[in-house]
């Protein structure tokens, strides 16, 4: 079994924030690439403060978030409105393979580092920009963060209760749609430029990566003109299908019958009730049409039972079925906990605690989370001296002309 990982020798400039942009260099990262995060003590990362509470000066290497999405990344620091930090960017483009970049498109060119000025300074450079709505168009300039995208790009507005308005999901959905297409682009086009030496400017829009999600409702009213409500999936051909509720306060149990075998296994499951024979349940269109009443018959009988053993007897059956779980229930998590999933991992200041692995197996593993979210600075003589070549001297006038640090200076 190899214990190289596949992007080993592919270095990528990260100047990114948040997590649209951090996401697709934390999936580099895993995969084996150098990827080094540009922040300054101006500007660090404001990441750095989310689900944490106290004096930012004080707590910005303890945020969750940050530490997670920043994973097997280095740190160093350059204020790039002055001109030794652009120059020593622009030396680090020489030396790398890929920049991504998550700011609106005004924001490059103000630092003198628009794709144009990096290619001169390294033709094979693919610069990936991650943005609300792309380079172009009457909304490029335009700030979005996750609820933008998700709202934009319809998604809200098929989410939600019949009757009611839309919802904005718990989790900045459209965020991951972006940054995983970027990581998937910036991979292809590193590719490219090492085969035939020529970059590429990968341009990913949150709204359009973020609209291929609902793609099926798109389609939907091509063809019909129907415009899709919102609904708790009563757009789905199975019945039953749906979340019931389980024993216990808030316990819940996703089943979703989509055929005849299913059906019958689940009556049995059940011990054929009664009223499972009545006309308009005996056929899929008739569960189809009936299915409010047919989900307050199986929720009746879900009640009574434990969440966990439901799922198992029902899986057992052939049947899918699945407990809902919180996040909470997440760490503990048997399928999880057998695969190795949540990796612990000792950070200087944040202490011990476990993070999600990247989601996909290398040879049986999940790659190794080497550190997470690196402490701002934390790598900065590594970066300027064995990769940029600076003396001590320098690397020591740089600090104190305060072009790097390793404190914030909000």
């Amino acid at each position: 079994m190899s214990t190289t990982l596949p992007l080993e020798g592919v270095r990528v400039v990260d100047f990114t924030a948040y997590w649209a942009g951090p996401l697709p260099s934390a999936i580099m990262a895993d995969l084996g690439a150098e990827v080094i995060k540009i922040e300054s003590i101006q500007r660090p990362d404001l990441f750095r403060i989310v689900a944490v509470s106290g004096d930012p000066m004080e707590v910005y290497e303890l945020s969750p978030p940050f530490n997670a999405t920043n994973r097997n990344k280095l740190s160093l620091t350059l204020d790039l409105t002055r001109p030794p930090g652009v120059h020593l960017f622009k030396e680090l483009v020489k030396r790398s393979d890929a920049v991504v970049q998550n700011y609106s498109p005004r924001v490059m060119p103000q630092f003198g580092l628009a794709y144009e000025t990096l290619r001169e300074v390294n033709p094979a450079i693919v610069v990936t920009s991650v943005s609300g709505f792309g380079q172009d168009g009457p909304w490029r300039d335009y700030v979005s963060f996750a609820a933008i995208g998700e709202a934009l790009s319809g998604i809200s507005g098929i989410s939600g209760y019949t009757g009611e308005g839309a919802l904005i999901h718990g989790v900045g959905v459209s965020d991951p749609f972006a940054g995983y297409l970027a990581a998937f682009c910036t991979l292809a086009a590193v590719h490219h430029a090492r085969s035939t030496g020529e970059g590429r400017h990968v341009d990913v829009s949150q709204l359009e990566a973020s609209m291929q999600y609902i793609a099926d409702a798109l389609l939907e009213f091509d063809l019909t003109g129907h415009a899709r409500a919102r609904t708790t999936c009563d757009d789905s051909p199975a019945a039953p299908h749906g979340a019931f509720p389980t024993r216990g306060e808030d316990s819940w149990i996703t089943i979703s019958v989509e055929n005849e075998e299913q059906w019958r296994a689940l009556l049995d499951a059940m011990g054929a009730p009664v009223w499972a024979a009545e006309e308009r349940f005996a056929t899929p269109l008739g569960r189809l049409k009936h299915r409010g009443m047919l989900n307050q018959h199986v929720a009746q009988w879900t009640a009574e039972r434990d969440r966990h053993e439901l799922a198992r007897e029902l899986q057992e059956r052939g049947i899918p079925a699945a407990p809902v779980l919180a996040p909470s229930d997440l760490l503990q998590d048997p399928a999880l906990r057998a695969a190795g999933f949540f990796q612990e991992v000792d950070h200087p200041v944040a202490g011990r605690h476990p993070y999600p692995s990247f989601p996909a197996l290398l040879d049986g593993i999940h790659p190794p989370i080497r550190r997470v979210g690196p402490m701002l600075g934390q790598d900065n003589h590594y970066v300027l001296s064995e990769i940029l070549g600076l003396s001590e001297a320098a690397i020591a006038q740089l600090e104190e002309d305060r072009i790097i640090g390793t404190r914030p200076a909000f």
